[in-house]
């Protein structure tokens, strides 16, 4: 059957559609089920699997009813559309979910039967390797809202989450896989693209947090036809997304002052630890911090924005400048407000040092490992931090700089308050942060590294975070990753600013090059104020006239 430009043939006994183009060309064998598991076992299709297809609105459906091993009824819709192909499963019954797989899934007794494809690259929006966007298609990819970058294997948290979208191409086209759902239905943590020799599968981890009594209905897959690109899958992506009304709106009114340069602090205490051979927290110290900007200044080098890291305060959870560090915070705030300045104050998201149990996600032993926004105790305890950072009251700071997002929490045997997990659990924290800083100071920015969608009601800036280092890689390589980041942002948020960082860079050649194109990609942002950490580089004239262009450039844009 031809629809739009391209050709749909389904298969009964195997329960797959072959797709491909009007010219004969072959892209995928799509498999028109999908297994849902649960603690209690595999989701497993048995014995014949029902099919009744419609021609309708010049596309065509495909209902697919499956015996299931674990769930009373299992039905998976699947929709060929004349620029896209959707499909969405639903399931009755009760079970607490582990893995929802899509474009396949498990049948008696054959085993997982992926879909096929003639895919040769693909591509994901999360940043994972220091120098790769475009992979071999048969390397797996994930996006999402855990890892860690101290773990050994696990790369994947710098934009957490990324866009809920994977692009792959054959020789002739790129095509997108795309999940649709509201925020409140993002109880997963993670989205894999699954390759295997000649085809794959995508998969959602929900770990058991999700529980069913009566019906379950899977986020909807759509799968994209045709693009010159992967940012243009990815536009098309939010397209969608807009399209199907799971975007949240905007109420926070962008100030000037957002615009302007930034000073982190970060790469200076990470500087200035290399240089003592100690770690860079416990430098986060008002003297350094004064010694940072007044060497800034004397080089003529003045930001708008000033953002004191990691660790300036006693306690993460509690936000309260720790006295051996800063002798008066508000006062040194103040300071900066009557130079001009703005300060953004690191916080780091969902670290409970300093927090009562019950306001935490606990592990199998009642021991916390992280707040819980669905707590109550929770809500007070961040609504209050955010209140004393923000007021005048308090801080008087005017903003955050949001980070470790990646730590969110994961785990089967995890406890928690409410029904949220993973993605949704996430937004809600932010959310907390977010509205309570609006309610006290609405010009306050909050900047996050969260490029998706859903997360557009909860952030003001995307920061591109840290730089990830490859010492066999070709010069220039920090420069062309980190405007690919800034694609993904520019693609998917563009209301967004964007924060381009600058830390960590393998070198002082490396740090001359990106810092020439920041510009060009958001608002610039300086990390060291006298050399860098990984070279330990002392910088001279030259370096300083680096950053005065590259700020005179964008500052006249």
């Amino acid at each position: 059957m031809k629809i739009g430009n391209y050709t749909v043939d389904v298969n009964d006994a195997k329960v797959y559609a072959a797709v491909g183009g009007v010219d004969g060309q072959r892209w995928f064998a799509l498999r028109l089920f999908a297994s849902v598991d649960t603690t209690t076992g595999y989701d497993e299709s048995y014995g014949a699997i029902s099919l009744e297809s419609a021609e309708l609105d010049g596309g065509l459906v495909v209902t697919a009813t499956a015996r299931s091993s674990v769930w009373d009824s299992r039905v998976t819709t699947t929709r060929f559309l004349p620029d896209r192909i959707e499909t969405q499963t639903t399931v009755s019954g009760q079970g607490r979910i582990t893995e929802v797989h899509l474009l396949g899934g498990r049948r008696t007794p054959r085993g997982f039967l992926p879909s096929g494809s003639h895919l040769r690259q693909a591509y994901s929006p999360n940043p994972d390797h220091p120098t790769r966007v475009i992979r071999d298609v048969l390397e797996p990819a994930t996006i999402g809202v855990c890892g860690e970058g101290s773990e050994p294997g696990i790369e994947r948290w710098l934009f957490t989450p990324a866009p809920w979208c994977f692009a792959a191409s054959t020789a002739e086209q790129w095509f997108g896989f795309s999940v649709v759902a509201p925020i409140e239905e993002q109880n997963f943590t993670s989205y894999h693209y699954l390759p295997v020799t000649g085809g794959f599968s995508l998969r959602l981890d929900y770990e058991g947090q999700t529980i069913v009594d009566g019906t379950f209905r899977t986020p909807r897959l759509v799968v994209q036809l045709g693009g010159d690109g992967p940012e243009e899958v990815l536009s098309r992506h939010r397209e969608l997304l807009d399209a199907a009304s799971v975007v949240p709106s905007r109420s926070a009114v962008k100030a000037e002052w957002w615009s302007g340069t930034i000073f982190c602090g970060w790469g200076a205490q990470c500087a200035l630890g290399a240089r003592r051979d100690q770690a860079p927290q416990p430098l986060a110290t008002q003297d350094n911090y004064d010694r940072f900007l007044e060497t800034l200044a004397t080089q003529g080098i003045v930001p708008e924005t000033v953002v004191i890291d990691d660790k300036w305060q006693a306690e993460y959870a509690t936000c309260r400048p720790d006295p051996a560090k800063w002798t008066d915070l508000k006062a040194w705030i103040g300071g900066r407000h009557a130079a001009g300045q703005r300060v953004l104050l690191w916080w780091k998201a969902w670290d409970h040092e300093g927090a009562p149990v019950e306001a935490c996600i606990t592990d199998a032993g009642g021991n916390p490992v992280g707040l819980d926004a669905d707590s109550p105790a929770c809500v007070s305890l961040i609504t209050d931090a955010v209140e004393y950072m923000l007021s005048a009251g308090g801080l008087d700071a005017d903003g955050f700089k949001i980070d470790f997002t990646a730590r969110t929490p994961s785990g089967s045997s995890l406890r928690h308050s409410g029904p949220r997990w993973g993605t949704a659990l996430l937004h809600e924290q932010l959310r907390l942060v977010y509205d309570t800083a609006k309610r006290v100071k609405p010009g306050a920015l909050v900047v996050t590294h969260t490029p998706n969608p859903a997360f557009l009601d909860v952030t003001d800036m995307i920061r591109l975070n840290d730089v990830l280092r490859d010492d066999t890689a070709e010069p220039g390589y920090v420069a062309r990753h980190m405007a690919y980041r800034a694609a993904v942002a520019r693609s998917v948020v563009p209301e967004l600013g964007v924060d381009t960082d600058g830390w960590m860079m393998p070198n002082h050649a490396e740090w001359r090059r990106y810092l020439a194109m920041q510009d060009s990609l958001g608002v610039p942002a300086l990390y060291y104020v006298d050399g860098t950490d990984t070279d330990r580089h002392d910088f001279g004239p030259a370096d300083f006239d680096a950053v005065k262009e590259t700020w005179s450039r964008y500052r006249s844009l």
